[in-house]
C-alpha cells in the first residue's frame, strides 16, 4: 500500500492551542518540500507568514501567522497546472512579473525556489521570498537584481 504524505497548516498561536487551518494529502513529498520553502502562503485572500516548520508523528505542520502588511496581488493570472513566476521585487507597490515557467512537476518548482540566486535573460537576481499563492495556483519568487 502506497504511503500518503499529511500536510497540515496550523495558526502560530499558544493561547488557542496552535489550531489547525488546512489539511492535505499528497501521493509525494515533493510538494510539501516546496511549501516549507515559502515564506508566505495564501489562501482564501489571505496572505499568512510562515514561522516554522515541524515533522510531528505522521504529519508536516507548518505554523502560519496572518500577515496584515502584505498584500495579495489582484488581477494576477490564475493557472491550472504547475507554474511559478518571478516577479521584480517592490516594497510598496506590485511587483512586475518577469517570467513565468511553464513546469511538469513539483520537482522542477522544488529546483527554482531552493535557489538563492537565479539567471534570467543574463541577468543575475537575488531572491527576497517566496510564496505558494493557492488562490491563482501559482509559486511566486520575489527577487531583486543582484
Amino acid at each position: 500500500m502506497k504511503k500518503n504524505y499529511k500536510l497540515e497548516y496550523r495558526l502560530n498561536d499558544e493561547q488557542k492551542n496552535y489550531p489547525a487551518l488546512y489539511h492535505y494529502e499528497f501521493s509525494e513529498p515533493t510538494e510539501i518540500f516546496c511549501r516549507r520553502l515559502c515564506d508566505y502562503f495564501i489562501k482564501d485572500k489571505k496572505v499568512y507568514h510562515m514561522t516554522s516548520a515541524s515533522l510531528e508523528k505522521e504529519y508536516y505542520v507548518i505554523y502560519v501567522e496572518i500577515d496584515e502588511e502584505e498584500a495579495i496581488i489582484e488581477h494576477a493570472k490564475s493557472y491550472t497546472h504547475v507554474t511559478l513566476e518571478v516577479r521584480d521585487f517592490k516594497e510598496y507597490s506590485v511587483s512586475p512579473l518577469i517570467y513565468t515557467y511553464d513546469l511538469y512537476s513539483h520537482e522542477e518548482a522544488l529546483s527554482l525556489i531552493g535557489n538563492d540566486f537565479l539567471w534570467l535573460d543574463e541577468q543575475e537576481y537575488r531572491k527576497i521570498s517566496a510564496e505558494i499563492d493557492e488562490d491563482r495556483s501559482t509559486y511566486v519568487l520575489y527577487m531583486t537584481k543582484a
